[in-house]
């Protein structure tokens, strides 16, 4: 471990081995923490991943800011059990409400689409209706033009 020239109080430690015995934790779980959880290492340009330095003021005040495990409470197995079947049954109802809002869209848009249709058909419907009544005009005026009355003389309707 050397001190740095432009910061008296400043080490530079210069392999995973100094920088593991100054952390006083193994040289594989310091190259785990610079992965998973960004420990402040440096590396000379163009090498990747061969020389290390790190600084011992970066690296305590990196220990200080990480988080640390939760001590654990003693909690009996019997209200664990109990939170477990309340999340269980937390995530059933959830799921039992998307469901139901997924079908309450459904049906939504089944009743736009029916409400479309019954105009339609009843737009239809009323064209019919207007459409016989000119028909049956029609057809009236037509027969009293080119068809005339017939003169019925005979018994056999032929006009002898």
């Amino acid at each position: 471990m050397v001190t740095s020239v432009y910061f008296p109080g400043r080490r530079v430690l210069h392999s995973w081995k100094e920088i593991s015995t100054y952390t006083g934790r193994g040289v594989r779980t310091i190259q785990r923490y610079e992965v998973q959880f960004g420990f402040p290492v440096h590396r000379p340009a163009g090498s990747p991943r061969s020389a290390v330095l790190a600084f011992s003021d970066e690296i305590d005040q990196w220990l200080a800011g990480s988080p640390t495990r939760l001590v654990q409470i003693a909690i009996p197995a019997r209200h664990t059990e109990h939170a477990a079947r309340m999340h269980s049954v937390w995530l059933k109802a959830k799921l039992g409400t998307e469901r139901a809002h997924s079908m309450t869209e459904r049906l939504l848009a089944t009743k736009a689409l029916l409400d479309r249709m019954t105009e339609s058909l009843e737009k239809g419907r009323a064209r019919r209706a207007k459409l016989s009544t000119k028909l049956e005009v029609t057809q009236a005026v037509f027969l009293k033009q080119f068809i005339p009355p017939r003169v019925i003389t005979s018994r056999h309707g032929l006009g002898f």
